[in-house]
């Protein structure tokens, strides 16, 4: 008898256990936000227990009787007909309700989901807007500063596909810092967009920048040899002038210079015919020897210590020289 009736307490708990729901199973929410957890059976529960992160936060006796209810912890009964269902809410969640949330049924086994306690930071670009060249390469900087657990950081162009982003990040604390860079080549105006997540949020945060982009200015190739060509006929026609002007002075000097000497040659034959008059003019006192003449002969003169000599030469102290004039 006494076994019989074991069997069937177990039989029946183990009924009231199988029947026993709890929902969500894993639950993530912001710090600061409400989370909710619903705990259904199909039969009147005499006594249903409430645990957060192993704390009795509430009991719920005979359906309708409420106990350890706080401004933070409140229960809502939502039952129907055949579901026996009640919600239980935590307002402001703080990061130590983080952990195992227990709904039991008296006479079943606990059932438990996760909560999650996570910390949403903010998102930015450092630099802002930026200006490039058409075919630039530029890259965008984004950070995200004081999230928890790690963030998940993408970026996208125009609000296109999201790509995901190599991302570095060190903890401040029990918060993380991330950084992502992004490479981009400048094709047209763009909006940049960076996006960060967490399980707890339904839409990742997002930080938008604007990239402009300059068209590039092609130089017009004919203006510039243009330019090249008149530079270089002028420096052309500067060095056929200067080329000019240094010759012919070079040859004005020279002519001076040949001048000079034809002057010099002038002067020197003019010099010599009055010379030979005057020795002309010595031979005068000549007297033949044999008609007794005076108009030809040989003359004997001692110029410049010249010393008579005998047979018709004289002696300058250096050579003999003969003067004869033949008429």
């Amino acid at each position: 008898m006494y076994v019989f009736r074991l069997g069937l307490f177990l039989l029946i708990t183990t009924v009231v256990s199988a029947q026993v729901q709890l929902e969500p199973l894993n639950a993530a929410v912001l710090r600061g936000s409400k989370a909710r957890f619903n705990c259904s059976t199909a039969q009147a529960p005499s006594v249903m227990t409430w645990m957060v992160n192993r704390r009795l936060v509430m009991n719920i006796v005979q359906e309708s009787f409420v106990l350890n209810s706080t401004d933070r912890f409140s229960a809502t009964n939502f039952t129907t007909p055949g579901d026996y269902r009640w919600e239980l809410a935590v307002s402001n969640v703080q990061r130590d309700d983080a952990g195992e949330v227990t709904c039991q049924v008296m006479g079943g086994e606990a059932r438990m989901a996760t909560l999650s306690v996570q910390e949403r930071g903010s998102v930015g670009f450092v630099g802002g807007n930026q200006t490039k060249t058409e075919g630039a390469q530029t890259e965008f900087q984004c950070r995200a500063v004081g999230w928890f657990p790690e963030p998940n950081v993408s970026w996208s162009v125009n609000n296109g596909v999201a790509y995901s982003c190599n991302t570095s990040s060190v903890t401040q604390g029990n918060l993380f810092n991330s950084n992502c860079t992004l490479a981009i080549t400048a094709v047209k105006n763009a909006s940049v967009q960076c996006l960060v997540k967490i399980p707890a949020l339904s839409t990742p945060d997002v930080s938008t920048v604007f990239l402009t982009v300059g068209k590039l200015v092609k130089r017009d190739q004919t203006v510039l040899i243009a330019v090249t060509v008149a530079f270089s006929a002028a420096a052309l026609l500067f060095l056929i002038i200067y080329g000019i002007v240094f010759f012919c002075k070079r040859r004005k000097k020279k002519s001076s210079y040949q001048e000079e000497l034809r002057r010099a040659r002038v002067q020197s034959q003019n010099r010599t015919p009055a010379t030979e008059n005057v020795r002309g003019r010595d031979n005068r006192g000549y007297r033949d020897r044999h008609d007794g003449h005076t108009n030809g002969g040989v003359w004997y003169t001692n110029n410049s210590n010249k010393h008579q000599m005998p047979d018709g030469f004289f002696d300058d102290g250096h050579r003999n020289h003969r003067h004869m004039t033949m008429v």
